[in-house]
């Protein structure tokens, strides 16, 4: 028996007539079976999408949905949407659309219509799980480390602003750990950026941006690294300035090894840096011997 709008419940006739079938067909039985059953269903979804009015449709799209047919119940839902606008159907219509994109992995979409939803159903029972997945949809969307992390910054926002809206949410913990993973994303983006001072050799412009990396991301762990970077771009600045000049510059290279071993002790960077302090005070032991 199939349902109204080509779903399979139970199928007497054609246990019937694959016995039948078999003696005929052999081993392609199943395989007739199921383009029967998919022409059948097609069939009956076109008669669907011609119908007038909502109800059918609106009938049809929750149980498309309920089977895991998203792109066929978006197409109703999306033919919906119009129709139900300022009824009461509308919240229904509204949430399960978004649903539909965010399961087709449309999720710009999605997270366009779950906003949508939160702004007109605020009072929902539903707008929790909604502004959960409008969240998840910016999540996403959110690139790899090497590419415009303008998505990031905002999908960390939306996730921050459900977590402290919702902070007993059965979607906390998820939310949390996925905040963890942004801001890991948004960190190795903006580091990589401003190690590419250092590798180009714009010594200056890279200490301004490790200091401003540790400002912005006062407890990532790449500002180790970046404190080491310092320290050697500031070295590399002094040993290859005037003489005149070399003086402070190396006392700014010491100032930055001892800020550095105070806050990373036992770095694996130390010996590296190390180096290139005890190199600094003999250079700046030999210019104060010059004077004499």
């Amino acid at each position: 028996m199939v349902s109204e709008y080509g779903f399979l419940y139970s199928f007497p006739w054609m246990m019937f007539s694959k016995s039948f079938a078999k003696e005929i067909f052999g081993n392609s039985t199943n395989r007739l079976i199921s383009l029967l059953f998919l022409i059948f269903s097609c069939s009956e979804y076109r008669k669907v999408l011609k119908t007038e009015g909502y109800e059918k449709k609106l009938k049809a799209a929750i149980e498309y949905y309920e089977n895991d047919e998203f792109f066929k119940a978006s197409t109703l839902f999306s033919d919906i949407k119009p129709l139900v606008k300022g009824s009461e159907e509308s919240e229904t219509v509204d949430f399960y659309f978004a649903y539909t994109l965010y399961e087709l992995k449309q999720f710009d979409k999605s997270a366009k219509y779950f906003k949508g939803f939160i702004e007109l159903f605020s009072r929902s029972e539903k707008v929790v799980e909604a502004e959960y997945l409008y969240a998840i949809s910016l999540y996403k969307t959110s690139p790899n480390s090497n590419l415009d992390q303008s998505s990031t910054v905002e999908a960390i926002s939306a996730v921050q602003n459900f977590i402290n809206k919702y902070p007993y949410s059965e979607y906390s913990i998820d939310a949390n750990n996925i905040i963890d993973e942004l801001q890991v994303k948004l960190e190795t983006k903006n580091f990589e950026n401003a190690k590419q001072y250092y590798k180009t050799r714009n010594y200056k412009s890279a200490i301004i941006a490790f200091n401003n990396f540790e400002n912005d991301f006062p407890d990532s762990s790449f500002n180790e690294e970046g404190g080491y970077l310092k320290i050697l771009s500031q070295y590399l600045i002094s040993i290859n300035s005037f003489e005149n000049l070399q003086k402070e510059r190396f006392k700014e290279t010491i100032d930055f090894y001892i800020d550095f071993i105070d806050k990373y002790p036992t770095s694996p960077f130390q010996s590296e840096a190390e180096k290139m302090y005890v190199e600094s005070l003999n250079l700046l032991t030999k210019f104060a011997e010059q004077k004499k």
